[in-house]
């Protein structure tokens, strides 16, 4: 009996603790599935957004309200097919382009991208503003990873071109403030040919008041007064009626990953970074380029804006869509994530303009345009981030030969192609 009554203490004894350690087990896993749990093993890990929230402590006010999310070891994106892939950028015209460009050339560098690019020392992509020819870009390959130069879409024809995993993206500006910018920038075509002094502030207003009146497809470039962003897509820049803007709503809805926007930069190259897996705000950090004088600015009436919206009624269709589009985008990213990254994406920004810029110069070609005069000793870097794509085009047209393939491919001379652009470019704009 004794002998029993000893058994049964120790089993008892033996039940009791491995129910305590029952119970200390399933707290120790609740702790490990607190949010505030993983965002700290998430700082401990220095995820690059761990260590951001170091050096910017600003950003991170509220840390127990901090969202969570998968670690992704040293990059921030949450794009669960994170290889490096290609990039077709249709760039348009007045829409800070250029300072997107300067991004996504460097993101190629960097990743060792092919780029196609034009002619040397020259902009025009593909035989533009005739539409995409591909026997104009150089070198001649079977495929590229990037195409960021302005050339005029053509969706059959660029998918031909590039490698099937290539993100597409363009860029689009509010139409009134885009359409001022072209006709205070275009000092050669078309408005000196339909006005004595186009810098006037009243020759806008003249133009717009009247547009049909001014409007001829004869003079060289006239698209650029009409319709300019739907122009460089590809699209009948002439058209202004609902039935064709929705259908080319739909196109690129199909055609493109992702319709940035200027008025929202920062947010729209944030979801860039994300698609692209990008692995450093650094990446996208940017100094803007070719930014105009304020001089050169014109105040529009709410008049004058209205009747360049009806005047360029596809661009207006198409900001309006995608700008809305960009909202959803946000959303399904994340608002309150979106807000935190902004936070630490312009203290970057703050950073690199501190760095970097004493002050802005003005172009001696082009006064009405501002150019950036670099601190003593600010670095290569620096440099970089003031290229523009015909400097960086050429910069990298050497770079890449190492790694291209060009060698094992048949390239026709720099004389053939450019009589070839002069042929595709008269056909569009005719003698000048």
């Amino acid at each position: 009996m004794l002998r029993l009554c000893y058994i049964h203490r120790i089993y008892y004894g033996l039940v009791k603790r491995l129910h305590w350690i029952a119970v200390f087990t399933f707290c120790g896993w609740l702790i490990c599935q607190n949010p505030s749990t993983q965002h700290r093993k998430q700082l401990n890990k220095k995820s690059t957004l761990g260590r951001e929230l170091y050096l910017f402590p600003e950003a991170n006010q509220q840390n127990k309200h901090f969202p969570t999310f998968p670690d992704t070891g040293a990059k921030t994106s949450l794009n669960s097919s994170c290889n490096k892939r290609g990039l077709v950028f249709l760039k348009t015209h007045k829409t800070g382009s250029t300072t997107l460009t300067n991004i996504i050339l460097r993101y190629a560098e960097k990743h060792k991208l092919v780029v196609g690019l034009p002619l040397e020392r020259h902009w025009e992509l593909a035989g533009y503003p005739a539409l995409f020819n591909r026997q104009l870009i150089v070198p001649h390959l079977p495929k590229y990873d990037v195409l960021c130069h302005h050339f005029r879409y053509h969706h059959q024809d660029v998918t031909k071109a590039v490698n099937s995993n290539a993100l597409r993206i363009t860029l689009l500006r509010e139409p009134g403030d885009c359409f001022e910018s072209g006709f205070a920038f275009f000092r050669d075509w078309p408005y000196p040919a339909w006005f004595t002094d186009p810098t006037d502030e009243q020759s806008l207003v003249e133009f717009i008041s009247n547009p049909k009146g001014y409007y001829n497809r004869s003079t060289p470039w006239h698209f650029r007064a009409k319709n300019y962003m739907a122009f460089d897509l590809g699209f009948d820049n002439e058209r202004n009626d609902i039935s064709y803007s929705n259908s080319i709503i739909q196109q690129m809805e199909n055609n493109f990953d992702l319709v940035l926007i200027t008025e929202r930069m920062d947010e729209s190259l944030i979801l860039l970074k994300d698609k692209l897996c990008m692995e450093d705000y650094e990446d996208i950090v940017y100094l803007r380029l070719k930014v105009r004088h304020n001089s050169s600015r014109r105040k529009l009436s709410a008049e004058t804006k209205d009747k360049i919206l009806q005047w360029n009624y596809l661009d207006e269709r198409l900001y309006d869509f995608f700008n809305k589009t960009l909202d959803k985008k946000i959303s399904e990213y994340g608002t309150l994530r979106m807000k935190n990254e902004l936070q630490i994406f312009r203290s970057h920004l703050e950073a690199a303009a501190k760095r970097c810029i004493l002050y802005y110069d003005q172009f001696d070609m082009k006064p009405w345009i501002s150019r950036i005069k670099l601190r003593d000793n600010a670095g290569a870097h620096c440099e970089q981030l003031t290229w523009g794509e015909v400097k960086y085009g050429d910069y990298l047209r050497k770079k890449q030969q190492k790694y291209s393939g060009e060698g094992r491919v048949h390239q026709p001379s720099y004389g053939e192609l450019k009589r070839m652009l002069n042929e595709a470019q008269k056909a569009v704009i005719g003698s000048k």
